[in-house]
């Protein structure tokens, strides 16, 4: 009995490789492997799918546990917004803006869809209020031109 199930263990074995080999899905009890890439026989440790290759879709929905993470904080009246000027001296340091990772980062780990694009629209709402300050200034300047002008 031993050596039967050793048998179709083997056997089994020689499939889920030759599947692997083939670009043919491989199911696996740790997830799903797609396309073949040298020692991608399981999936990565976290995760439930591995495409080597890639994918091509029209549309991905990435759907959040929780709006937690989500960057509508930016607009409370105690989000702490950076200056620009300690904005200009990070980048100048780091080669990259703040709480964005940086290229080696992403090399290394990869980067969360989901989690990039929460950070991505926190800087869009952080320029936008760079932006409201820059033109509260532009028009608090305008004013006093004006006012110069009439003398």
């Amino acid at each position: 009995m031993k050596n039967l199930l050793l048998a179709l263990l083997f056997i089994l074995s020689i499939h889920t490789v030759s599947q692997a080999q083939n670009n043919s899905p491989v199911f696996f009890p740790s997830g799903i492997v797609v396309g073949s890439s040298p020692g991608a026989l399981n999936t990565p440790t976290g995760y439930k799918l591995y495409v080597a290759d890639g994918i091509l879709c029209e549309k991905v929905r990435v759907a959040a546990k929780s709006g937690n993470n989500w960057a509508d904080y930016v607009f409370s009246p105690d989000y702490k917004l950076r200056s620009l000027k300690e904005v200009n001296s990070y980048i100048k340091q780091n080669s990259h803006l703040p709480d964005v990772p940086s290229a080696d980062e992403i090399n290394k780990n990869g980067i969360d869809i989901a989690e990039n694009q929460a950070t991505l629209l926190r800087k869009i709402e952080e320029l936008t209020l760079y932006m409201i300050e820059q033109q509260n200034k532009i028009e608090k300047l305008q004013k006093e031109v004006k006012r110069l002008k009439k003398r």
